[in-house]
């Protein structure tokens, strides 16, 4: 007997079809509104589905939906959106949340046990939509019907994207600049420091969308869309095969990626994130080019004369211009393989000028290429991931290393110049200084053939 869970704040809606549910042999629980729904899938699951109305006091369906998605526990729980807006925001709706379908009130009996049948057959046969994580959901403004009018004015909508996005940077700084202490409120050089550090830790998707719809300046935009429904992977060889020049501008949680194209190809790209993995100086670091403390102090000397870590690493000679060329190449690639295993996010381009930093660059790389070398090491990462324990300390086994002699290369004695006998798997990444699949790559090796083994 299939459970199902009713969320609606009509005390008719819930008896009507509790009994509708009840007489066709299933099991019907109801909640009187989105914070009750997450209340009972979590005191009195698991249910089968969640037949879920739009519009409710405390929080609606789609903010239930916004935080049943983040909850890695519960977020594969299937939803049907029940709603007298149904129709208007079916397509939206399930898009954006990944529900199964939608079902428009005022329904008799027969479309109702009809919609939860197709539902739960399509859960059974395994074909349910991708669901998303909550983070990357767009704000719930985009399913309002204002907005769906073509009538609306582009002021209007200018205007109510201004006040979304004050409203996120509201939302993200003021907690932040209360906990200051009083004598640091009237510094201004303490409150910008609050609001940097707060707005780089913060996940920027939604307010990043506020800033492109709130600002007046007309741009190219020629495409757009959700990386859920349309593979970056494929947009990106569509643009090499028509030959666009401009910008893909990717967002997804707290990441966020640049590519410069030229022709359909590469000339640059660039990463928002706090990852070091994607730095530049850390290929510079690979190379053998400079130590970490060469690194840190030529990234010291970059910012105090406002310049970028290349130019710095090139006036200083430490590096040739063909070697800056390199880790360029080195760095697009592993941004692009990385790209491809995103799965959730919005995508945007547009034809933008060239700019002066990919001019500069000019890397010239082929989409193909990258995309199908990403897709390879997506494979090989699943086969490796599942092997590896992350948090097991690790040796070298002396005659098993004996054995490998001189023939290591440059990357495998980084990462076992990092094992010290005290590191996880995971420290020895971080601390080999080369990228993430690369080194996971070397690890699972040295582990197959037992120059590594757990500790003890």
């Amino acid at each position: 007997m299939s459970r199902i869970l009713v969320v609606d704040d009509s005390p008719t809606i819930l008896k009507v079809v509790s009994a509708i549910l009840a007489r066709n042999g299933f099991e019907p629980e109801t909640a009187r509104d989105g914070a009750l729904g997450l209340q009972a899938i979590a005191e009195q699951g698991p249910f089968d589905l969640v037949l879920l109305d739009f519009v409710m006091p405390k929080m609606n369906g789609y903010q239930f939906c916004r935080e049943l998605r983040s909850n890695p526990k519960y977020k594969a729980v299937p939803v049907l959106l029940m709603s007298a807006k149904g129709d208007r925001i079916r397509e939206q709706f399930v898009q954006q949340t990944g529900a199964i379908d939608a079902i428009t009130k005022p329904f008799d009996a027969r479309g109702l046990v009809a919609a939860v049948e197709g539902a739960l057959a399509k859960m059974k046969a395994g074909r349910a939509p991708i669901v998303p994580e909550g983070e990357t959901m767009p704000e719930e403004s985009s399913l309002t019907e204002e907005e769906s009018r073509p009538s609306v004015l582009p002021r209007r909508l200018e205007k109510k994207a201004l006040a979304d996005l004050v409203r996120h940077v509201t939302t993200i700084v003021t907690p932040a600049l209360l906990e200051l202490p009083e004598a640091d409120r009237a510094s201004g050089e303490a409150i910008d420091r609050v609001i940097t550090r707060t707005l780089s830790h913060a996940p920027l998707d939604s307010l990043v969308v506020s800033l492109r719809e709130a600002s007046s300046v007309t741009t190219k935009e020629v495409l757009s869309g959700d990386l859920a429904l349309m593979p970056l992977a494929e947009v990106m060889q569509l643009l090499q095969v028509q030959r666009q020049t401009g910008v893909v501008r990717v967002l997804s949680g707290g990441r966020g990626l640049s590519i410069h194209l030229r022709d359909g190809l590469i000339d640059l790209v660039r990463a928002a994130s706090d990852k070091t993995e994607f730095r530049l100086g850390r290929y510079f670091i690979e190379m053998g080019l400079l130590t970490r403390p060469e690194m840190e102090a030529a990234a010291d000397a970059a910012r105090k004369a406002s310049r970028r870590i290349g130019d710095e690493i090139v006036a200083s000679g430490r590096a040739t211009e063909e070697q800056r060329h390199e880790a360029l190449v080195k760095q697009a690639s592993e941004l692009i393989y990385d790209l491809v295993r995103w799965q959730y996010g919005r995508f945007w381009f547009s034809r933008d000028p060239v700019a002066a930093e990919a001019e500069a660059a000019k890397l010239g790389l082929g989409v193909a290429g990258l995309v199908l070398e990403g897709f390879r090491r997506v494979d090989e990462w699943r086969l490796m991931e599942g092997t590896i324990v992350w948090d097991q300390v690790v040796v070298v086994d002396d005659t098993a290393r004996e054995r490998v002699g001189a023939s290591l290369t440059r990357a495998e004695s980084m990462v076992l110049d990092a094992v010290d006998g005290k590191r996880t798997i995971t420290q020895v990444l971080a601390q080999s200084e080369l990228g993430r699949y690369d080194a996971v790559k070397i690890v699972y090796q040295f582990l197959s053939s037992r120059v590594l083994r757990p500790r003890g």
